[in-house]
């Protein structure tokens, strides 16, 4: 299942940080929905075992009332995920 934040108002995703916590490589999604519309950040990223990785080291990334961030991994729990926000911006 997907990993969700939504944003209940203006939000900023300062920092996404995602970990494979298994022993084997997995792949994962990050994305941004708002209604039927499908923004990716990443799709499909292979991450081996045992590693993380900033999904958007160096950015910013602006969310409106209404919009999800959405994390989905090929293998359900293999990944940890941490994000940094700042609402209400």
């Amino acid at each position: 299942f997907p990993v969700t934040i939504t944003a209940v108002q203006a939000t900023v995703i300062a920092g996404c940080m995602l970990a494979n916590v298994t022993g084997s490589t997995n792949s994962i999604s990050l994305y941004i929905q708002n209604g039927s519309e499908i923004y990716y950040i990443l799709k499909g990223k292979s991450v081996d075992g045992g590693n993380s990785f900033d999904a958007i080291t160096g950015n910013k990334i602006f969310l409106e009332a209404g919009d999800a961030l959405k994390a989905v991994a090929g293998t359900e729990g293999a990944f940890d995920v941490v994000v940094s926000i700042l609402d209400g911006i």
